[in-house]
């Protein structure tokens, strides 16, 4: 916000936890700021939160490009391999935030919100050969046990 962008973050909407919103107040309110928004900067918690989780499924999927700030060394696999579908940049979060570290990732941001903002991933997945359906997938060729 210094630097003159405007941020929308939830926890500052929910008073830091003081004003908790209801879930149907809370849920539209960050899908419609995600759908605005230029540049999603997340922190990965070790594990990352569920709501973080739906937050990043729904950036990648408006082809918001992803600033992802990440605490721990493991990521779980559809989070490790988010960067296929979508503008990522992996930054290491640092133990102790400097006035350094804060403005090298600031300007990872900054630099990931003039992306072009499209989803990455236009064409059936490798190993998935058989359709020419997006993302690899028809329902007519899986068993039932699978549709």
């Amino acid at each position: 916000m210094d630097r003159g962008h405007a941020v929308f973050n939830a926890h500052q909407n929910e008073q830091w936890g003081r004003g908790w919103l209801a879930p149907e107040v809370c849920t539209p309110a960050d899908f419609l700021a995600m759908s605005n928004a230029d540049v999603m900067c997340v922190i990965a918690g070790d594990p990352p939160s569920p709501g973080v989780m739906v937050e990043i499924g729904w950036a990648s999927a408006l082809g918001v490009p992803i600033v992802l700030l990440q605490e721990g060394d493991s990521l779980p696999a559809l989070l490790a391999g988010i960067h296929e579908v979508t503008s990522t940049t992996r930054c290491r979060l640092p133990q102790e935030l400097t006035e350094e570290s804060l403005a090298d990732i600031l300007t990872a941001v900054e630099k990931a919100a003039s992306a072009q903002r499209t989803p990455r991933l236009t064409e059936p997945v490798a190993g998935y050969p058989k359709t020419s359906l997006p993302y690899g997938y028809e329902a007519a060729e899986q068993p039932i046990g699978h549709v």
